[in-house]
């Protein structure tokens, strides 16, 4: 369905050969984008050139913080939704971001989340991220958080860290003007959970977000994702 608003999405990449392709082309099969933009940060796996055609293609310096950035100064549209390349976005996402923004209170907001696997786990997992959302405002990267551009540049855009660079975009949004949760869902990868291990993965990430709250950089905290991950 056609939207009043000109939407940009911005997708940062690195190393996305396997989802970028189908990301794309899902977007560019509807009426609702004005644009689609991919920020590479350095891909090694041909990931740029299996974005298709019709894409607009950047790159920048590594970090999805730089990445984003560069996409929202690059983008035209009245939105800007930032979307990871391993989540797709509901049939509706654009109805339900313009009836958001119909109050010119919202600046911006996020979906709520569910995981492209079945059962309880990942249930569970989807829902303690949604009441989080719902209950402090903290979007996570891979809740399609999304802006109107001028509330995302008075915002200050995303800060220049290496981790939770969304959590404090997040915060800073709430600054500039009401945010909101909405319905969704977008449906996102839980392929961190099936590579490194369920229980492992969940609690890294809690663990990480404890730390963050405590005052540990993001510098070092990002050095414990990577170790760990490995």
């Amino acid at each position: 369905m056609a939207s009043n608003l000109k939407i940009s999405v911005i997708i940062p990449t690195y190393n996305e050969a396997a989802t970028i392709g189908r990301t794309t082309g899902h977007l560019k099969n509807r009426g609702d984008v004005h644009e689609i933009i991919v920020v590479d940060g350095g891909s090694t796996d041909g990931t740029p050139a299996l974005a298709g055609k019709g894409v607009q293609l950047l790159r920048a310096p590594r970090g999805r913080a730089s990445q984003m950035n560069a996409g929202a100064r690059a983008a035209a549209g009245d939105v800007l939704l930032f979307l990871h390349s391993d989540t797709s976005l509901p049939d509706d996402f654009s109805r339900q971001i313009e009836l958001a923004l119909s109050d010119r209170q919202v600046a911006g907001g996020a979906f709520r989340v569910k995981f492209d696997q079945p059962g309880l786990f990942f249930a569970l997992t989807a829902l303690g991220s949604n009441l989080r959302a719902a209950l402090t405002g903290i979007y996570f990267g891979d809740q399609a958080i999304f802006a109107r551009r001028r509330a995302f540049f008075e915002a200050g855009g995303y800060p220049p860290i290496d981790l939770m660079e969304d959590w404090e975009f997040s915060r800073r949004l709430r600054q500039v003007g009401k945010t909101v949760l909405l319905p969704g869902p977008v449906t996102t990868s839980a392929r961190r959970w099936l590579i490194y291990g369920r229980w492992r993965t969940t609690w890294l990430m809690h663990k990480i977000k404890i730390l963050y709250i405590l005052g540990v950089s993001p510098s070092r905290l990002k050095s414990m994702y990577t170790d760990r991950r490995r």
